[in-house]
């Protein structure tokens, strides 16, 4: 296949995959080997061990996880970044009372440059406080191509890592960060937070705004211009994706997921199932269960653009 480039020239697919390959090297771009965004059951951790490549993670919620590496022992009781280096022995335990989420990436620098990213030399900064948007954005953005579009991680992603790295080497360095700015109304994060805490139980529209200080009407308005649907199309859409997170990661029966997600009726709740995954609840479980996962939680994914608990790989 040719592709047409400036001036009328054209060029084959493997020679632009070359080319860009070639622009990845010049610059010194890392190689992204593995990625993933987990959430780890209460309890459960990681046992000590060495790998050869970085390690670049982000823990979005302040738990009581430990990170140890060598001699130093870090409680992770707030958002931040832990890098760990080839050679380093670390191990995690993870909160034993709540659920622990992060988002990771192994890379390879062909070749270091001390003076571009000094966090990466030895002895380094093992764990780096970040509480903000915009760089926890970058990493599901690199997650979101390794899963929607994997033939181009290695430039895109790639790309994206390293602006990620350099933002976390100035937080290293105490240089200020800027927050990013919520686009959604305060009374809309409130009531998205507000569906997830309620998922289980009877959540109308009318006690939906009474909460968050507004009229059903303005409620609905404001969830149809800022999320593109209706409260209670919200509502139940989380609920469905919970009960694909219990199906995945839970020992519930069908019936049973299916009150746990606020249903009273199992066969309304499979009819709803089916018409918004285009496969049955029992169907769903079968396809995808994976019994390697067994230390996963269920988590509720949202409206995000890739599934959490799902591995993704880069370059060997």
């Amino acid at each position: 296949m040719r592709i047409p480039v400036a001036g009328g020239a054209n060029i084959e697919l493997g020679e632009q995959t070359q080319a860009t390959s070639a622009l990845r090297s010049a610059l010194n771009l890392p190689a992204i080997r593995v990625l993933g965004d987990f959430i780890k059951k209460p309890g459960t951790g990681l046992v000590e061990r060495e790998i050869p490549d970085y390690e670049v993670l982000y823990f979005p919620e302040g738990t009581d996880s430990v990170y140890r590496v060598g001699q130093r022992e870090y409680v992770l009781s707030q958002p931040c970044f832990v890098l760990t280096r080839p050679g380093e022995i670390h191990s995690y335990t993870y909160d034993a009372h709540k659920p622990t989420r992060h988002l990771f990436i192994h890379f390879w620098l062909k070749s270091f440059p001390g003076d571009m990213l000094p966090m990466l030399l030895p002895n380094g900064p093992a764990v780096i406080p970040y509480q903000g948007e915009l760089l926890y954005s970058l990493m599901k953005q690199i997650n979101a191509i390794a899963y929607l579009n994997p033939d181009r991680l290695q430039d895109r992603g790639s790309l994206l890592l390293l602006s990620l790295l350099s933002e976390i080497d100035s937080l290293a360095a105490n240089e200020p960060s800027k927050q990013s700015l919520n686009r959604l109304p305060p009374q809309l994060t409130k009531a998205l937070d507000i569906i997830e805490l309620s998922l289980s139980s009877s959540l109308t529209v009318e006690i939906l705004a009474k909460r968050v200080g507004w009229t059903p009407e303005h409620l609905s308005r404001s969830f149809a211009r800022f999320l593109g649907m209706t409260p209670k199309e919200t509502i139940m859409r989380r609920r469905i994706e919970r009960a694909c997170q219990l199906l995945l990661y839970g020992q519930q029966s069908v019936k049973e997921i299916a009150f746990e997600v606020g249903f009273t009726d199992e066969n309304y709740f499979c009819r709803v199932f089916k018409a918004m995954k285009a496969i049955t609840a029992t169907d769903y479980r079968v396809k995808y269960y994976n019994p390697r996962h067994g230390d996963l939680a269920p988590v509720n994914d949202g409206e995000a653009l890739y599934p959490s608990n799902r591995i993704f790989f880069g370059e060997p």
